[in-house]
């Protein structure tokens, strides 16, 4: 770590320790009463109900309301950043991408992720809109997630793991709260939220509002969000509950790709109903999620223009139903629980290309476009966990899934975990899981038309169409492939104050899904339409990925936690590194409830080559490789907080993020991917980060 960065660090815990020394002093005794040490920590998503944390067949961690109330995260993704091994890519305001134990990407495709159970992966691009959900963070209670592979349980796209979100339960009194913030690059946040219970009934409703501008101008659109969320509960027992939530969003912003800035609109709505007891849990949602685009991109081949894109909509609905049934015990031993699930998608567009009708001479709609695609998914898993003894656990599950664009699959997982001593865990596993292509990977066809400069001109027009429908989709992309083998180990020391976690995983990855591009040179020194293409298609060579993730945290009293990880990686049959091999973290917070409360976190990631990066010529040039150095990120939140009882709080304050490149000028500023501007003022690619400040006002009463 740079000198100047570690005297900043060190130093501004230094003061903060003095600011709040008294304050440790004088409640010294109170905050012993309140030590939480004695409870084991429990989790939920490794196995489909609740156990310890030591006995989680997976690796797994915890992001609690703590840690979530106390960090300086702005949003969902920054909060990630507190997980070992989990790479945060941020291309622009509107789009961040997240991977883990497999090859550095922006395309955000490798993590299932769950809200109060429900899948908000869309089926258009096969990964979250993290920016675009109907809650903010605050509206968060707890956030689990997996990491390795988690589709023996949830099924496709659960291939790298599962980031299960749990949103705040409806409290059992009337509350309102309120947040707002502003800062650098003009982002503004403002959100609200009331709640009420009336007998048997608990109501809720939020909404929020989120603008920034750009990082290279934030007179420019970077993000804005308009979101509302209602909840409806009503308690049939104890023990059983209905609940009904919709939620409705409307995001604007560009995002990157490698074959230029996409400006976009995201509107997600969504309606889901919820039963659950004891034993029984079934949810019935439907989600609707219309995108709309515009491809910034000119075609243009060693500076002749060719073509441009037309603006597309893509209209997408989704209908989704799942049951899991925990199984009475009949021999104590023993515990099963098995689950169903089926979801059924249909997307269409009236700009699109459909690859299998527009070059067909004998379909009605030859040389048309439009596309209308329909298709389906199913399955069901078993999951089963003997306990032999009170110190061994074996689990062993499979799940087998169907869908109509590449077939079946089966993800078996075996895991044991061993319990030597008092609150020391050891973890040894087997897993296979899977993600499916997504609309976008195997069916989306962008369509053009020409300035009256282009050299296409006449037939050639319809033959330069017949090349966009051997552009971007593939149908005969399969499903990318992942066995994982795990071993880990989790102790805690000193009352629980002190945990130590270590994870070690030797990764076989294969049938990943690349962009390759084939353009050949034809006559009049334009591109041969008839046998150029630039398509997804499926790599089958097998990565070879084996890495580890050290975490350290302790937690001397239940206000304060200091952390630190380290995450190395290394993908064994690869010339250059195309992927972070080290990421470290190290920071800590302090959370009382009235006085001072803050964090500070540093995150860094090691240097890499961006072997699939952006191209400022665009879509017809070869795509450039670009180095990526050493960077760091530092966020930090300090602010003060004013209780009165339980009904009243105030706090305000203020956010940092400040990012770091010691090894390359300019010092403060880098990209997670690459991009730049061209001769011509033109920006390609991901958005520079830059600091940014903002100060914050939130309560509740």
């Amino acid at each position: 770590m740079p000198k100047h960065l570690f005297s900043f660090f060190v130093g501004s815990w230094l003061i903060l320790a003095v600011w709040v020394s008294p304050t440790l002093a004088q409640d010294e005794e109170d905050l012993e009463m309140e030590m939480f040490f004695t409870e084991e920590e429990t989790v939920t998503s490794a196995a489909r109900h609740e156990q310890e944390i030591g006995m989680s067949p997976s690796a797994i961690t915890v992001i609690t309301r703590e840690d979530i109330e106390a960090s300086g995260a702005t949003s969902l993704t920054d909060l990630l950043r507190l997980v070992p091994g989990l790479n945060i890519v941020f291309t622009t305001p509107a789009f961040t991408g997240i991977t883990a134990r497999l090859n550095w990407s922006n395309e955000n495709n490798q993590f299932l992720v769950l809200v109060d159970g429900r899948e908000v992966n869309i089926e258009l691009l096969g990964q979250p809109l993290f920016e675009a959900q109907p809650f903010s963070i605050d509206d968060i209670e707890r956030i689990e997630v997996i990491r390795g592979p988690g589709s023996s349980l949830y099924g496709a796209n659960a291939m790298s793991g599962v980031i299960n979100i749990t949103t705040r339960a409806l409290p059992e009194r009337r509350t309102f709260e309120f947040g707002f913030s502003a800062g650098e690059i003009g982002r503004t946040t403002a959100r609200g939220l009331a709640t009420t219970r009336i007998g048997s009934w608990g109501l809720g409703l939020s909404g929020g509002y989120t603008f920034s501008g750009t990082f290279f101008d934030q007179r420019s659109l970077g993000l804005k969000v308009w979101k509302v969320r209602a909840v409806a509960e009503y308690r049939l027992s104890d023990t059983q509950r209905i609940v009904l939530e919709g939620g409705f969003t409307e995001g604007q912003g560009p995002i990157a790709s490698p074959i230029g800035t996409l400006d976009s609109s995201m509107p997600l709505r969504n309606i889901s109903l919820v039963y659950e007891s004891e034993n029984l849990r079934g949810q019935l949602y439907w989600m609707q999620s219309p995108f709309s685009g515009n491809m910034d991109t000119v075609l243009e081949y060693f500076g002749i223009r060719l073509a441009q894109f037309v603006p597309f909509k893509v209209n997408g609905q989704t209908i989704d139903g799942q049951v899991q049934w925990k199984i009475p015990r009949f021999w104590d031993p023993l515990l099963l629980i098995v689950g169903a699930g089926s979801r059924v998608s249909l997307l269409n567009s009236d700009q699109l290309l459909d690859a299998s009708t527009f070059g067909d001479i004998t379909s009605a709609k030859y040389r048309q476009p439009g596309i209308d695609h329909l298709e389906a998914r199913a399955g069901a898993f078993l999951h089963t966990e003997l306990a032999p003894t009170d110190w061994m656990t074996i689990t062993c599950g499979a799940r087998f899934d169907y869908n109509t664009v590449t077939g079946e699959f089966i993800s078996p997982r075996l895991s044991t975990v061993f319990r030597p001593a008092a609150r020391q865990y050891l973890r040894l596993g087997v897993a296979r899981a899977f993600r499916k292509p997504a609309f976008l990977e195997t069916h989306t066809h962008l369509m053009v038309d020409f300035p009256a400069d282009s050299p296409i001109s006449g037939p050639a027009q319809d033959h330069f169409q017949q090349f966009m429908t051997r552009v971007l989709g593939n149908l005969e992309l399969v499903n990318e492939e992942l066995f994982a083998i795990e071993a880990g180990y989790l102790g805690f020391f000193f009352d629980g104050k002190l945990r130590v976690a270590l994870d070690l995983y030797y990764n076989f990855f294969r049938n990943e899904a690349e962009l390759v591009s084939n353009i050949i040179d034809g006559e009049s020194g334009l591109p041969d339409l008839f046998e150029s293409s630039l398509m997804n298609v499926s790599n089958h060579d097998y990565l070879r990925i084996v890495g580890s993730e050290l975490t350290i945290k302790y937690s001397p009293i239940k206000s304060i936690s200091l952390l630190a990880s380290w995450s190395h990686r290394e993908v064994l049959n690869r010339e250059v590194d195309e992927s972070p091999k080290n990421m470290i973290t190290v920071g800590g917070l302090f959370n009382f409830d009235c006085g001072l409360v803050g964090s500070l976190y540093a995150f860094s990631r090691s240097d890499y080559w961006n072997r699939w990066g952006s191209s400022p010529g665009g879509l017809l040039e070869p795509l450039q490789a670009a180095h990526m150095p050493s960077v760091i990120l530092v966020l930090g939140r300090l602010g003060w907080r004013w209780a009165k009882s339980d009904t009243v709080e105030l706090e305000t304050g203020l956010k940092l993020m400040l990012p770091i490149s010691p090894f390359e000028a300019p010092y403060f500023n880098y990209r997670d991917e690459q991009g730049g501007q061209t001769q011509d003022g033109k920006l390609y690619g991901a958005d520079m980060l830059r600091r940014m400040v903002t100060v914050y006002l939130q309560g509740s009463f």
